[in-house]
């Protein structure tokens, strides 16, 4: 575990708020993965509140009232960033009027900074090119070999809000990567059998799950992200199937499962959906959970074949 920047966080104790026997800390995360995450490492000395539903698109989350009410009292608000929230967040940050928050300050927290984005773009992107983050693909919270650093960028946050809590974060995020180190190691081995395994994904967001458990993403039913596949693009996919012999056709819960369906009986390949996100469906609440539910899914499908 690396240590805390003990720096920034005298520095930033002037900033801090005062934490009370009774206190806790108010804490926004735009996901629940991450509000999950924050649970993990805050436990006790946080109350968090989740904007997106784990059943939601991130994309296109309605910017209601009562998610600026949420954000008006908050201490810290954490974000997955990489434009993901671009639609929505600026509006709910707007009404919120809480300077603690906003960009740029200790209360705001981007978790893509812990990252190194896949996918970005080499130039200028603009609409006719789909769906497309300009700062790189922002689906990087569903591979779980990236979460001891989100946890620890967390933590050092937290800590720099709660001085006085920052032995107990600390004590949390040893606990946390204790046990998800051990099962991280688990899942791989259970994955193992995925390695340059090929598959057609519906929406371009498992391409880190993808590169953690070594799947081979040979192409994705969009066309261009977020845009409804046309004809001629699935026929051709078609044809890139078989000759791949693709096996597995992947989607979130969030996608209608009718044009995979299809693909798959014209291809011979198997539509496989996988949870997308803490609490999109039932049993997978928590991280672990979450992470479990996905390897198990993947588990059974290898049996049944």
């Amino acid at each position: 575990m690396h240590t805390f920047r003990i720096g920034m966080i005298t520095m930033l104790v002037g900033l801090s708020i005062a934490h009370g026997a009774e206190a806790k800390l108010r804490v926004v995360a735009t996901l629940t993965e991450i509000g999950a995450l924050v649970e993990e490492i805050g436990g006790d000395r946080v109350e968090v509140a989740r904007l997106a539903k784990g059943n939601e698109d991130p994309h296109t989350l309605p910017a209601k009232p009562s998610h600026s009410r949420r954000m008006m009292e908050a201490n810290l608000l954490v974000t997955n960033g990489l434009q993901l929230e671009i639609g929505w967040l600026p509006l709910l940050i707007e009404g919120a009027r809480n300077p603690r928050i906003r960009p740029g300050t200790i209360g705001h927290l981007d978790l893509s900074s812990f990252i190194e984005p896949l996918e970005v773009p080499d130039g200028p992107v603009d609409r006719s090119m789909g769906d497309v983050h300009p700062e790189g693909n922002p689906h990087y919270t569903v591979d779980p070999s990236i979460y001891p650093a989100l946890a620890e960028g967390l933590a050092d946050r937290l800590s720099a809000i709660d001085p006085e809590g920052a032995s107990y974060y600390a004590a949390r995020l040893a606990d946390f990567e204790r046990r998800w180190t051990e099962k991280l190691t688990d899942w791989k081995s259970r994955l193992a059998f995925l390695q340059g395994e090929p598959i057609v994904t519906y929406h371009k967001q498992w391409e880190y799950f993808a590169r953690t458990f070594g799947l081979r993403i040979i192409d994705n039913v969009e066309s261009k992200p977020g845009i409804p596949p046309a004809p001629r693009h699935i026929a051709d996919l078609e044809a890139k199937i078989r000759a791949e012999n693709v096996r597995r056709l992947v989607h979130s819960d969030l996608i209608d499962p009718a044009i995979m369906r299809k693909l798959a009986s014209r291809s011979g390949s198997r539509v496989l959906a996988l949870p997308q996100a803490v609490d999109s469906r039932d049993g997978t609440g928590d991280l672990f959970s979450w992470f479990e539910t996905l390897v198990s899914v993947l588990e059974r499908a290898q049996k049944e074949d």
